[in-house]
């Protein structure tokens, strides 16, 4: 458990490219050039580019904004957590202010290193209920039912706590595990508060046959070291980088311009992909690479639909508002963004009840680093407590009990449309000091919004009512709290109000390139290529025809897994 790091082959853009002077074109050129590759290195595209540099015959880049970030620190779970830790490889813009949530900006936040956003989340591994993707299957798209996908949430999946079945995986790269220590004393009432308004506990939260409703125990991508087990460790480690160098390039500080395509006979192809260095400006030199075969998008839901946009391809009046040549119309390039918004409620508690211990209480900070080092336990081993709750709303009765938690979710209608996750400490976007603060975070884990147009927050509000319960349910054990952000009342003006000046992103966006009909909006097709360009996909949570109802990490992997068969099948 002690501190070290290790390398990896890290490229830079002059190692890897063509460098292409001003004023010349990529077509004139003798680029190098690659079978193919990969623009993102985050939680799809590692796993997409190990699948795909498996066969040692083919030539595959992957470039990546970020770099290695190797240290010690980042391991570490809670550390690695730390959004706002200097040091922590994440990338962070403000929105626009929106008048939805009364004018107010939004942090939006994605990972920036290899590994991408599995680097600094939450560790939560989760696929999601059957109903998720079997809704998938309704929408029309063959071959993303559950049981399709099944096999390759299995394949990349290695549980070292749940038993052997056929629905877990034991083989894969990919570690998980469950921790049954609770730390803290707000978390071991709630366990008994939902259980007094019908909510069962849940055991394996991943399992088909999981009711739709439950307090589950998660499973955490946590590695036998205890040590976070990003994509990047799971499938690209040092070890197996260095083995495939020859023929597997991984470029980092690397920033993607736009997509080379070429038109004959009016059919449109993907051919290469111009790049430069991340900290270079206008006079920086560019780099170009050609693709032999294809061109796959992993740069996540904020970044395919940018560098589609780049390239001329995306909504053509927005291009050319822009000054981008527009190469294909195609308006759905970029909306039907989705998110799971959430709503704090926050409550002040002893301090030893939260993580704030660590900052106000140094001889127990140091008591708990040595728990880590020393037996890889306490409070550094989770950013949060290990638990969460998943509720449908539709089987809540007026007093926010749930009247029937027994049937699994099997198909669209029955999925969980919030979700509460108790954090040990403030969730929301308020600074307060000096205070102990457990949060009820509620989020709305199967929004009908896309975009920025709410369709109505009668959900949400489902949601804030369900977290005022179940802290109302804590008291009533004699556990003391004293309200810190909670409604004034719970009147529908008052809860309204509170949303709006409350409500958060969770960070978990999705599609934005989706999955469906191009004149329903779509921007791929089933086998993920993007309408209209050959040799072109996109690989990544922004394919997903509706957002899962359930964090986002394994999905966006078992997209890669399924993509790497794709690519393997068309090119045998």
């Amino acid at each position: 458990m002690w501190p070290f790091s290790h390398s990896v082959p890290e490229l830079k853009p002059h190692e890897v490219g063509t460098c292409l002077h001003a004023n010349v074109r990529a077509s004139a050129v003798d680029a190098v050039t690659y079978d193919y590759i990969i623009v993102g290195g985050g939680s799809a595209g590692c796993c997409l580019a190990s699948r795909l540099s498996e066969d040692p015959s083919v030539t595959v880049l992957l470039l990546e904004r970020g770099n290695v970030t190797d240290t010690w620190a980042s391991k570490v779970p809670l550390i690695s957590s730390d959004l706002f830790r200097s040091g922590t490889p994440a990338a962070r813009w403000t929105t626009q202010p929106m008048p939805e949530v009364d004018g107010r900006t939004l942090e939006v936040v994605r990972g920036e290193a290899l590994g991408g956003t599995s680097r600094v989340n939450g560790l939560v591994y989760t696929r999601g209920a059957p109903g998720d993707y079997n809704l998938w299957k309704e929408l029309g798209h063959e071959g993303w039912g559950y049981d399709d996908l099944l096999p390759y949430f299995v394949k990349s999946e290695k549980t070292l706590s749940q038993p052997p079945s056929s629905f877990r995986g034991s083989e894969g790269p990919w570690q998980n595990q469950t921790f049954k220590e609770v730390h803290y004393k707000f978390a071991r009432h709630i366990l008994s508060a939902t259980q007094a308004i019908g909510i069962p506990p849940i055991q394996d939260v991943n399992s088909p046959k999981a009711s739709a409703a439950g307090h589950a125990t998660l499973d955490i991508c946590v590695d036998r070291n205890i040590y976070r087990a990003s994509t990047y460790r799971a499938f690209l480690p040092p070890n197996l980088a260095q083995a495939r160098k020859k023929h597997l390039k991984i470029c980092t500080d690397t920033v993607a311009l736009r997509i080379e395509t070429e038109t004959s006979s009016g059919k449109v192809r993907a051919v290469g992909v111009h790049f430069g260095d991340v900290s270079g400006n206008e006079r920086s030199p560019k780099y170009y690479a050609k693709a032999q075969r294809e061109v796959i998008l992993c740069a996540g839901a904020l970044g395919s639909p940018q560098l589609l946009q780049l390239s001329g391809l995306g909504p053509a009046d927005h291009l050319k508002e822009k000054g981008i040549p527009v190469v294909r119309d195609m308006p759905g390039v970029g909306s039907h963004l989705q998110d799971h918004p959430g709503v704090p409620v926050m409550y002040e508690v002893p301090v030893s009840d939260t993580l704030f211990v660590l900052e106000k209480q140094p001889l127990a900070a140091m008591i708990e680093f040595l728990k880590y080092v020393t037996i890889g336990r306490g409070l550094f081993v989770l950013p949060f407590t290990p638990t969460s709750i998943f509720v449908p709303s539709r089987l809540l009765n007026k007093n926010s009990e749930v009247i029937d938690a027994s049937a699994p979710a099997l198909t669209g209608a029955d999925l969980p449309d919030i979700e509460i996750m108790p954090i040990p400490y403030n969730a929301s976007d308020v600074v307060i000091d000096g205070k102990g603060i457990f949060s009820l975070l509620g989020a709305l884990i199967k929004p009908k919004s896309v975009g920025t147009q709410p369709r109505g927050l009668h959900h949400p509000a489902q949601g804030l009512r369900l977290a005022l319960r179940i802290a109302e349910q804590v008291r009533t054990q004699g556990y003391l709290m004293k309200d810190l952000q909670v409604p004034e009342t719970e009147n529908e003006v008052d809860m309204d109000r509170f949303i709006r000046k409350n409500m958060r992103t969770t960070y978990h966006y999705a599609s934005t390139c989706r999955m469906a009909r191009e004149a329903e909006g779509g921007v791929v097709d089933d086998d993920l290529r993007v309408y209209g360009v050959q040799g072109l996909r996109v690989c990544d949570t922004s394919v997903f025809p509706e957002i899962v109802a359930t964090h986002l990490m394994a999905p966006a992997v078992v997209v890669a897994e399924k993509c790497a068969d794709l690519i393997k099948t068309t090119w045998k």
